[in-house]
């Protein structure tokens, strides 16, 4: 089985939204956007426990209860596949489209204003049009022997987990004949505790003297005896997990938040493989970063997307680190434009890639927590750029804004992803050339065909540059600026699309913007030449000289418009 789409109609603060699903589904986006009530429309959807309560008026999208609600799951089912098989013979009859293959499962709400809540009523078919109610025994349907949801909060508690379940994991049904045996000896222990204790002289001299008391009161020929009847009344009401490390004897309590954590997903994950194995099990995880050590948040999305502990879950999160090994995952972005919007992208790492997905994932993980990116290629702009920003927009990551480092990974992975995300990303690159091997004379355009390839242009020709080894920098630095001007139409389209490519590279454009400065700290005979020398650590001289006049007029030139694209609507 394949989970295709949700829609959304009228549920809270969604107003009509379609998301793509992949089995695997990470969702993000800014505080109080929505995240939890994505998760909550599942729940309403396919977990009884929380359907059986009814929409409430707050449920309806800005409480309008005249609108109807409606949660729509779609899913792929597939040939040999042991949940599909489930769902087929569940549904029956209701399979009856050519379009066998897909199937939708859907909660419709109206509100009772004599009950004063929505009414969940429960569909499924593959027929969008015609769909079939569901058969209901009281608050059972046929869907909840499906589907098991499986929510866990951000705030999971161990002790909460461990001591509700305790009778479901120590069931006495399934204690073995030595467990039987264990028990029975216990048993006779406790009555021997029990005789010991109504033994001891404390006792039985308190015995005398209360026999005593009564007696004076009431004549009668009686003594009063104090009898123990201490009893273990449910063996395994009083474990509690420990950890015990190799070699070592001594039993550690598991008191750190994050360790807890681990321990109650391990627990969850028993119970549902024990107990709940014939049901599809939904994981709805929010935001499970939480008390958790960076190392154990990347431990965790290893275990998700490359281990795949889990069939099928929906991960909401504000974590960077729980991406680092996402692959084959539905990215699903919560945002708000007026309404409260979702884009929604299959990610997958390019083949290419994969050797390096970490890199890629990490620098792209952070990204996707913003609104507008700036993707640069090299150290050397990424700290020019983060000083000018420091003093003219100091909190532009606050509202929004990132400098990516693409640092040899190429635009192109990065741009595409956050473009269909309504992630706006922004292009700085050098007009670079490159000559052909075996071909001195023959030049790529690869700094102006990369930012063509981003918005699915043909690329230019190579140029051919006639040139004496003493004059080959000059010549080449004159080609660049020709094709720049020559290109002027496309350099245009490109700037439209926030891709800004240099005349030369960004020596030249803060040459042409501060050429005091830079003659100041490089010298007047060839300051670009002596920048490019050592580059970066030439780039980390030249902003500790900057004064904060220069970083305003740098960000007012045009040949650094990116940043003023960064900035301008945050």
């Amino acid at each position: 089985m394949k989970l295709k789409t949700l829609t959304i109609e009228n549920f809270r603060n969604f107003k009509n939204t379609e998301i793509k699903l992949s089995n695997k589904n990470i969702v993000f986006g800014m505080n109080d956007v929505g995240k939890t009530n994505l998760l909550w429309s599942l729940r309403f959807l396919l977990d009884r426990k929380i359907r059986v309560m009814g929409f409430s008026e707050s449920d309806f999208h800005q409480k309008k209860t005249t609108e109807t609600i409606k949660i729509t799951l779609e899913v792929e089912l597939k040939d040999g596949d042991r949940d599909s098989q489930n769902i087929i013979s569940k549904v029956k009859g209701s399979r009856n489209s050519n379009e066998l293959n897909i199937f939708y499962f859907e909660v419709v709400g109206k509100f009772e204003a004599s009950e004063g809540i929505g009414i969940p009523i429960l569909f499924w078919g593959n027929n969008l049009e015609k769909l079939d109610e569901i058969p209901q025994n009281g608050n059972f349907s046929t869907l909840d022997k499906l589907f098991n949801i499986l929510y866990i909060d951000p705030t999971i508690d161990l002790d909460r987990v461990f001591s509700g379940n305790r009778r479901k994991i120590f069931n006495e049904k399934k204690m073995s004949e030595n467990d039987v045996e264990i028990y029975d000896e216990i048993s006779q222990l406790t009555s021997s505790m029990n005789e010991k204790i109504s033994s001891m002289g404390i006792i039985k001299s308190f015995q005398k003297e209360l026999t005593s008391e009564y007696k004076q009161l009431k004549d009668e020929d009686v003594s009063i005896e104090l009898q123990s009847e201490m009893a273990i009344k449910g063996f395994f009401s009083d474990i509690h997990p420990y950890l015990k490390k190799q070699g070592d004897a001594i039993l550690y309590p598991t008191s750190g938040d994050g360790r807890k954590k681990i321990l109650a997903y391990s627990l969850l994950n028993y119970l549902n493989k024990e107990y709940d194995s014939e049901r599809i099990t939904i994981y709805l995880i929010e935001e499970p970063e939480n008390s958790l050590h960076r190392s154990m948040q990347i431990a965790l999305s290893k275990q998700l997307f490359e281990y795949g502990v889990y069939n099928y879950f929906i991960l909401s999160t504000h974590s960077a680190e729980l991406l680092y090994e996402m692959d084959d995952a539905s990215l699903i972005r919560v945002y708000s434009k007026g309404n409260t919007m979702c884009s929604s992208k299959l990610y997958k790492v390019p083949g290419n890639f994969k050797f390096i997905k970490k890199e890629l994932n990490a620098a792209l993980a952070t990204a996707l927590f913003s609104n507008r990116v700036l993707l640069i290629e090299g150290p050397s702009e990424k700290v020019l750029f983060e000083k000018i920003l420091t003093i003219v927009k100091p909190t532009y990551e606050l509202e929004g804004g990132y400098l990516l480092l693409v640092d040899g990974i190429k635009f192109k992975p990065y741009y595409k992803i956050l473009k269909e995300l309504n992630i706006i990303p922004i292009v700085k690159t050098d007009n670079d050339f490159k000559s052909k091997r075996g071909q001195p004379n023959s030049f790529d355009l690869i700094g102006l065909n990369r930012c063509l390839e981003l918005i699915s242009q043909d690329k230019l020709d190579a140029i051919e540059i006639n040139y004496s080894l003493e004059e080959r920098e000059r010549k080449v630095i004159e080609n660049k600026k020709d094709i720049y001007d020559r290109e002027e139409k496309k350099v245009s389209k490109l700037e439209k699309d926030n891709i800004y490519i240099s005349r030369v590279d960004l020596e030249h454009d803060l040459y042409t913007v501060i050429p005091d400065k830079m003659n100041e700290v490089f010298g007047s005979g060839n300051p670009i030449s002596n920048m490019q020398n050592k580059k970066l650590i030439n780039m980390l001289k030249l902003i500790d000289k900057l004064s904060d006049e220069e970083c305003y007029r740098i960000i007012e030139a045009s040949d650094f418009k990116c940043l003023k694209s960064l900035v301008q609507n945050i």
